[in-house]
């Protein structure tokens, strides 16, 4: 089952439009790879790719932990009490996975394609889904009982599947 997520219910505000700069690095001359915005004050910082890491520094600080990307076209929220990536669903807000969600997906094409599942590690779709790492991050989540109810029974649900 998917985890509730209590912290964006508090967290998440409407914030104006995120910035084009990490509002830190201008300040003291840095420099940033990709851009953040929290969700409970709205400051555009950098994320942790970037020398300064200013988004999750802020984060820890303030303790606003909510942010979302404010790159163009990021569409994802994290929450960093949760460690997790978080949507909205059903009035609420939830932890999510989308590499297991997406790659259930692209199993069940490759299934109705008449492929097999079992391929290589390092096998890559020609869309560029990494199914092979996908295949092997959830047999292994799976052997080493990490592997959450509702994925197992996603991923039970393709047909041919086999642990």
């Amino acid at each position: 089952m998917r985890q509730g997520c209590v912290h964006a219910a508090t967290a998440v505000t409407a914030v104006p439009a995120p910035l084009d700069v990490c509002e830190a690095c201008v300040e003291i001359g840095g420099q940033w790879v990709h851009l953040r915005q929290c969700l409970t004050c709205g400051r555009t910082l950098c994320c942790d790719n970037s020398p300064n890491r200013h988004m999750s520094r802020h984060a820890r600080e303030a303790g606003h932990p909510v942010m979302r990307g404010a790159g163009p076209g990021e569409a994802w929220t994290w929450c960093f009490e949760d460690d997790a990536m978080i949507r909205e669903a059903d009035g609420r807000w939830e932890t999510y996975d989308p590499f297991m969600e997406t790659g259930v997906i692209v199993a069940r094409q490759a299934v109705a394609a008449g492929r097999s599942l079992d391929v290589a590690e390092d096998h890559v779709t020609p869309q560029g889904f990494p199914l092979g790492d996908w295949v092997a991050y959830v047999r292994g989540a799976h052997a080493d009982g990490s592997l959450i109810e509702d994925d197992a029974a996603l991923v039970e649900a393709i047909p041919g599947w086999t642990w």
